[in-house]
């Protein structure tokens, strides 16, 4: 049996369930709307049985976990609940699904995808690529806008959150905090505080490269555009380029080891690739490949299902 944890909507997952279904291959798929409706733990007789939207299942028949977003959602509870009550109870439980996870685990279950690494801190990842020798774009963490004078303005440089990128509605309207260029001119002469941003030379790329991981694999795409606008996700496909691209021995092997570093099973790598070298950007631990997949004509949501 094949237990598969994701986002309701990801059309990755679904990829991967069409490929278990032509296989034959037995999986359940928990998400927002496959929850668990029971729990019973008996550690006396060695039995964790789950049920999953009423149908009883033993996690020692889980052979291959595979975790691709998401969360494990319960639906035990019944009514209206106070909030500090609710909070309690989302406590409890975290929990239960930490030692779910740890018991598939060391009870031998093949675990594929980032099941206890969700998030990485873009920071670290950057001192951690730079360290195992991948170029990163010359990068600063500013807190006062005077100390961009430490800087060479006459360069270009762009800014991006630290963290992940969070919708915010402001008077019904979203907003997305894409990475912009930053008109060092504007700023000049300033001095006020600011919340400590990043801030990062811009580099003129040839072409963008993502690369997508998993496990001892990796397939790589780059995409071409000629638009010149900052951040590539802002711009619809119909207006790229894309082919697949054969990354070099040093750079996969850079890649590994830094996933190993950052316990990291899968993800998708950005790189840029300009005039003189490669820049590393960052690293994607939620492994974002339908367009790797795609573009590239990898199919590699049937290799997923075939290690399943």
């Amino acid at each position: 049996m094949i237990l598969l944890i994701s986002d309701e909507n990801d059309t990755m997952t679904d990829e991967i369930c069409s490929w278990l279904l032509y296989q034959k291959k037995e999986f359940i798929r928990l998400n927002g709307n496959q929850y668990i409706t029971k729990i019973l733990f008996d550690f006396k007789k060695n039995v964790f049985i789950i049920s999953i939207n009423d149908v009883e299942y033993n996690l020692n028949d889980f052979k291959s976990v595979f975790y691709r977003n998401g969360a494990i959602y319960y639906g035990i509870t019944n009514g209206e609940i106070d909030d500090k009550l609710l909070e309690f109870y989302n406590s409890e439980f975290k929990s239960i699904t930490g030692f779910m996870y740890h018991y598939l685990k060391t009870n031998g279950a093949n675990i594929f995808g980032n099941l206890f690494t969700k998030e990485v801190n873009k920071l670290e990842v950057l001192f951690v690529a730079k360290s195992l020798g991948l170029k990163i774009p010359d990068t600063y963490i500013l807190s006062q806008l005077k100390d961009l004078a430490k800087i060479d303005i006459s360069q270009k440089y762009i800014t991006k959150a630290v963290s992940e990128m969070k919708p915010m509605f402001v008077e019904n309207a979203l907003y997305l905090n894409y990475t912009h260029e930053i008109d060092s001119d504007h700023f000049q002469n300033k001095n006020q505080n600011i919340i400590p941003s990043i801030i990062q030379k811009k580099i003129e790329s040839v072409y963008e490269i993502r690369a997508f991981f998993f496990e001892k694999k990796i397939w790589a795409i780059a995409t071409f555009d000629f638009s010149g606008n900052v951040d590539i996700r802002t711009i619809k496909d119909r207006d790229k380029k894309y082919l697949s691209y054969q990354l070099s021995v040093e750079i996969r092997r850079k890649i590994f080891k830094m996933a190993k570093t950052l316990n990291l099973k899968c993800g998708t790598i950005d790189l840029i690739k300009s005039d003189d070298d490669f820049y590393f950007l960052e690293v994607n631990p939620l492994g974002q490949f339908h367009q790797v997949s795609y573009y590239g004509n990898y199919q590699i949501e049937k290799y997923i299902a075939d290690l399943l």
